[in-house]
């Protein structure tokens, strides 16, 4: 399985061997017409994207730290600029138009209220066609509060809200008791959902076991002290 993600998805990417082999498997069985993908970064994750999809629009604020690689894909559309402006005007125009989204990605800006704007945005889809949205670092404190920010029982269009389809890691590469990775997934179907919604959170208990052993636990003890920290910084 490594050999095989190193020859056909050479482009580096920040996402463990479980995440990579998810969202392979996706795209190979629901190969998407049009997918989006909001933070590029090198392209890793983008190199699958565009193999399994006929079109994708890919969002980042940064196009310099994109691999040249990118540029042979010939079937996606970068959009450069903060995701806050650029994205709700690429939904607008999907739902003006003809194109049908069954795939997204969010994996941008990881603060709260960013990752809060991201799924606000692309929740103003009018599903054409059933869609899979993952949501990257789902397990990162900061992400997951932003992903549970969302009513998303006010949205009819989402049938499915899993805050843990793929659990994520502690401790990785040297990020000394630091949560990251994990994938939420939201699914939204063009006939509205007539029951209440209930938000999934299979590993709860592992995810709150781990957090009161980690960094951001005592990070948000402390978080009254933030002003006073960066007067001492400066």
């Amino acid at each position: 399985m490594l050999n095989f993600l190193e020859k056909d998805y050479p482009i580096p990417w920040s996402m463990s061997m479980a995440e990579k082999a998810a969202l392979i498997l996706l795209l190979q069985d629901i190969k998407p017409r049009v997918s989006i993908e909001i933070g590029t970064f090198k392209g890793g994750s983008l190199q699958a994207l565009s193999k399994f999809s006929e079109k994708v629009y890919a969002l980042d604020i940064n196009p310099d730290r994109r691999d040249p690689r990118c540029e042979n894909f010939e079937n996606v559309e970068f959009i450069i600029g903060n995701s806050k402006e650029t994205l709700p005007k690429l939904v607008k125009s999907i739902n003006d138009s003809n194109e049908v989204i069954e795939f997204v990605l969010i994996d941008g800006d990881h603060a709260s209220q960013a990752v809060f704007s991201d799924i606000e945005s692309i929740l103003q889809l009018r599903p054409k066609k059933p869609v899979v949205i993952l949501l990257h670092d789902s397990f990162n404190p900061p992400c997951r509060k932003g992903m549970k920010l969302y009513k998303y029982n006010s949205n009819q269009y989402v049938h499915v809200m899993n805050l843990d389809f793929i659990p994520g890691v502690f401790n990785l590469k040297g990020l000394y008791r630091e949560m990251w990775g994990g994938f939420a997934m939201i699914y939204m179907h063009p006939e509205r959902r007539e029951k209440p919604l209930k938000i999934l959170a299979p590993q709860k208990k592992l995810y709150n076991t781990i957090y009161y052993q980690s960094k951001h636990f005592i990070k948000d003890i402390f978080w009254f002290l933030r002003p006073v920290y960066k007067l001492i910084k400066k």
